[in-house]
């Protein structure tokens, strides 16, 4: 299954630690939102995010936590299944839905969900706002937040 091979990968970030931070800044946010705090609705029907949840959803973006086509398109390919998105979207609910499970969740899966969660706007609109309701979203900083320090370290290695 990939999800075992995917939960043994270690936690490298390779980029500015001040981006990861960015984003643990939205916690609190995420913690304690309210409906108003996330999404307007519209007379017509419509609905669009506030401007503050679009800055959470650019700051995830701009800090590469987000795993990238490709290597999504690869981790797919080891479902070996035409169905694989949709296995991988149960796995990854399954987990995200589990705290057991979410406390070996490693920067490898949080990069992946975070790519499918951005992604299944285009497919469900309002799903970002469903995943704050679940709090899938301050699920995954809280474990971005937990796993901070093996982050840190790792980047300090790197460091010339």
């Amino acid at each position: 299954m990939p999800i075992q091979f995917l939960l043994k990968e270690k936690n490298e970030y390779l980029y500015d630690i001040h981006l990861y931070c960015d984003t643990l800044s939205f916690l609190p946010f995420l913690e304690n939102a309210i409906e108003t705090d996330y999404i307007i609705y519209h007379e017509d029907q419509t609905f669009e995010y506030t401007p503050h949840f679009y800055s959470f959803i650019n700051t995830l973006l701009d800090s590469k936590i987000i795993e990238d086509a490709n290597s999504m398109e690869d981790f797919l390919e080891m479902y070996n299944s035409k169905n694989a998105y949709r296995l991988w979207i149960k796995d990854m609910n399954t987990i995200l839905n589990n705290d057991d499970y979410m406390l070996m969740t490693n920067l490898s899966f949080i990069r992946k969900a975070l790519y499918s969660m951005i992604k299944l706007e285009n497919i469900i609109e309002g799903s970002w706002g469903i995943d704050v309701e679940t709090g899938n979203w301050c699920k995954i900083l809280k474990r971005l937040k937990t796993i901070l320090p093996e982050v840190y370290r790792c980047q300090k290695e790197n460091m010339h």
